[in-house]
């Protein structure tokens, strides 16, 4: 009787192991997420790469009020000081939407915020045109850029945290959870080899490809996003 019982509890663990439909669906969506988070970070780490260099080299930092000029290094700081004044519009902006009882859905906040992120890069378009006329750019144009990818950083990136998180079924969070962070490295890597494809290429292409890119993706996902709000069985 013993040994009967025993088998019967390795047989019920076995089967509770399985995944069912709901969080196979569910894991399809972490997939997806995957997906634009590798996008997203390829594009966004552009800042400490492509568009640092092109602060230093090809950007007019000269301030000639203050006869000084604005280091190169001190634009990075730029992300950070908006994260701190944006945060709560953002987040504002977000409460109202559901308020009104719009679209609020976890995947729809992540195709928004890697559409107004890739946008930013219109802007390092325009400086990529401008340098090559004057042989020089405008500030402006980065700190347009930086306010861009800020508004879509604030908009995803916390987003797809959570999202993965409630996705994934209580057995496996650990494991999906490395998935997260692996689909982060690889887009920190992706943006390395992006970089290194602008000196063939020309910044001009890649800054208007990353646009098109983030554009494509993040439209498609809203096109489907109530398909997509199914597969996800109420979590959101």
């Amino acid at each position: 009787r013993k040994k009967f019982k025993t088998i019967n509890l390795k047989k019920k663990t076995i089967k509770s192991k399985k995944i069912n439909k709901f969080e196979f669906d569910r894991i399809k969506l972490i997939v997806l997420a995957s997906f634009i988070l590798i996008i997203f970070w390829a594009s966004f780490e552009q800042a400490g790469g492509l568009m640092n260099i092109f602060a230093y080299q090809k950007t007019d930092r000269y301030l000639d009020i203050l006869d000084f000029e604005v280091p190169a290094s001190w634009f990075q700081s730029i992300n950070p000081l908006l994260i701190i004044f944006l945060g709560f519009y953002v987040s504002l902006f977000w409460y109202l939407i559901e308020k009104k009882k719009k679209f609020n859905s976890s995947i729809f906040k992540m195709a928004v915020g890697i559409i107004i992120m890739g946008l930013g890069f219109i802007f390092m378009f325009f400086a990529s045109s401008e340098f090559e006329i004057y042989g020089k750019s405008s500030m402006h144009w980065l700190i347009l850029a930086y306010f861009f990818h800020t508004v879509g950083e604030l908009c995803a990136s916390p987003v797809i945290l959570s999202y993965i998180t409630k996705l994934s079924p209580k057995r496996l969070v650990s494991s999906i959870m490395g998935i997260y962070f692996a689909a982060i490295g690889i887009g920190n890597k992706l943006a390395g080899i992006i970089g290194q494809y602008s000196e063939r290429l020309g910044e001009k292409f890649i800054f208007l490809g990353i646009t098109i890119v983030c554009a494509c993706v993040g439209l498609v996902v809203i096109f489907f996003n109530k398909r997509l709000s199914e597969l996800s069985h109420g979590v959101d």
